[in-house]
């Protein structure tokens, strides 16, 4: 998905922090939701009995995929949140380079107070550039860790709707549950995807800068 930014590109960052943060909200919720899928799934399980066995183990790696993908979540919130800080800090840093820049070039290029500012702010700008790109690539990672989650998520589907067909008359129940964890990991995944073409496209910008 294709953000449309500002001119400004600090303004541009902004837009695009706050949309990885739409999806991830996304990706919470389902997370959420296919580990309340688990907790019914195992309900039913037990009450299936020898017909389920192999159904009930497999609930618990429903629930342990799904905490993790939820507790990453959580990490990758607070990195993003991080990461508005960040864009925060880049937006000033620019707007002091550009005024110091503004000065210097206004005034006598040997003045020696005036050259010390416009170098540190041009530090400045750069440390925050490199705290900024630093984030970027955790959070890259973070959603690269769920895809791979979802991936098992996807085996698990398919192992469990074999074990649901021989569940008798608890069938239908257990393979209900086996196609909800297929479509969930394919929402999670799709968010993700959204997700990284809009990382993506913060890279350029920051490149350009």
């Amino acid at each position: 998905m294709t953000v449309h930014v500002e001119n400004n590109q600090e303004i541009g960052c902004f837009i695009i922090v706050a949309t990885v943060v739409s999806q991830l909200d996304i990706i919470l919720v389902e997370a959420k939701n296919l580990s309340l899928a688990a907790k019914n799934a195992r309900v039913v399980a037990i009450r299936a009995g020898e017909a389920a066995l192999g159904f009930k183990s497999i609930t618990n790696f429903i629930d342990e995929f799904s905490t993790k993908t939820i507790q990453t979540t959580q990490e990758i919130n607070q990195h993003s949140n991080l990461l508005f800080k960040l864009a925060l800090e880049q937006l000033r840093a620019s707007q002091f380079e550009h005024h110091i820049n503004r000065a210097y070039s206004l005034n006598d290029k040997n003045h020696v107070e005036i050259k010390r500012i416009k170098n540190e702010s041009t530090q400045i700008f750069r440390e925050s550039l490199t705290r900024f790109n630093s984030e970027m690539q955790a959070l890259t990672l973070q959603f690269e860790e769920i895809r791979q989650q979802m991936r098992a998520a996807e085996y698990i589907a398919v192992t469990s709707r074999v074990e649901a067909s021989q569940a008798g008359e608890y069938c239908d129940s257990l393979e209900s549950v086996s196609d909800y964890i297929a479509s969930a990991a394919l929402r999670i995944k799709s968010a993700i995807s959204i997700n990284l073409s809009t990382l993506s496209q913060l890279k350029r910008i920051k490149v350009r800068g």
